[in-house]
């Protein structure tokens, strides 16, 4: 184990290197969040309701939804793609190490610093903003736990997406598709309440909710089957189990290594 985490304390110092990119990343946060916030509050124009949801509801949603989406954000893809491209990866597959739990320890080493230095100056941002705490304490353990399945749901979609680049070799036209569909499925820019209802049934049967909008209606309270959604979270965690182990068996065998 000792070993794995060295990789995450590698990816501490990495995200610490640069610090004005820290703070151009916690600006940027800062300034999304209340954006949102003035675009809902306009959008809601006074009215107290909005579909299922109040307008307290929708801004706390927005909130939690900007404060998950730093702790869940994932760079696996590039990190993927881009040691394929330059033949960097060989070296980590000679190690005696598992590919795949090296890129686990080094995205959740970029999390914890992440989750410091970004998540909590943006969740105190927000608390000011409302007015209030975004999070709902009833349910807060249910949406900590939510929110752990989210992140490993969230990881292995990523590393499946990034493997990609064993068949493709240039996968960012495809990372572009699936990442504008995911944004907008997942419940990160709107709540999936508020969509039609026709995309909202094909969304049910899509992972794409089980990474945003079931962690933050749990943390909000807002969401009404607590075991339903947490069960939903274990079949797509199991599923992308599956295929990840899938996808690493297929792609490893037609690795090519461009320039190495």
């Amino acid at each position: 184990m000792r070993k794995y985490l060295r990789y995450s304390y590698i990816s501490i110092k990495e995200y610490l290197a640069y610090p004005s990119n820290i703070l151009a990343e916690l600006a940027s946060k800062l300034i999304y969040l209340f954006m949102q916030i003035c675009l809902w509050k306009a959008l809601f124009d006074g009215s107290t309701m909005h579909g299922n949801l109040s307008y307290i509801d929708t801004i706390k949603y927005v909130a939690a939804a900007c404060i998950v989406s730093i702790i869940i954000e994932c760079n696996t893809i590039d990190r993927m793609n881009q040691q394929i491209r330059s033949g960097d990866i060989v070296n980590d597959l000679l190690r005696p190490m598992d590919f795949k739990l090296m890129m686990l320890f080094k995205h959740f080493g970029n999390t914890v610093i992440k989750s410091l230095l970004i998540a909590v100056p943006t969740f105190l941002f927000a608390i000011r903003l409302i007015s209030g705490i975004p999070f709902s304490t009833d349910r807060l353990l249910w949406g900590l736990i939510s929110v752990s399945l989210a992140y490993a749901i969230h990881f292995l979609y990523s590393l499946v997406i990034g493997m990609l680049a064993f068949f493709l070799i240039v996968t960012w036209p495809l990372n572009m598709l699936l990442g504008a569909i995911y944004k907008i499925l997942s419940g990160i820019w709107i709540p999936v309440t508020m969509f039609p209802e026709f995309l909202y049934r094909i969304n049910m049967f899509l992972p794409f909710r089980a990474v945003y909008a079931i962690p933050v209606s749990l943390l909000t309270g807002s969401a009404g089957d607590v075991k339903g959604s947490i069960l939903c979270q274990l079949m797509w965690l199991s599923v992308f189990l599956i295929l990840a182990e899938f996808v690493w068996m297929k792609g490893y065998k037609k690795l090519v290594v461009q320039g190495g």
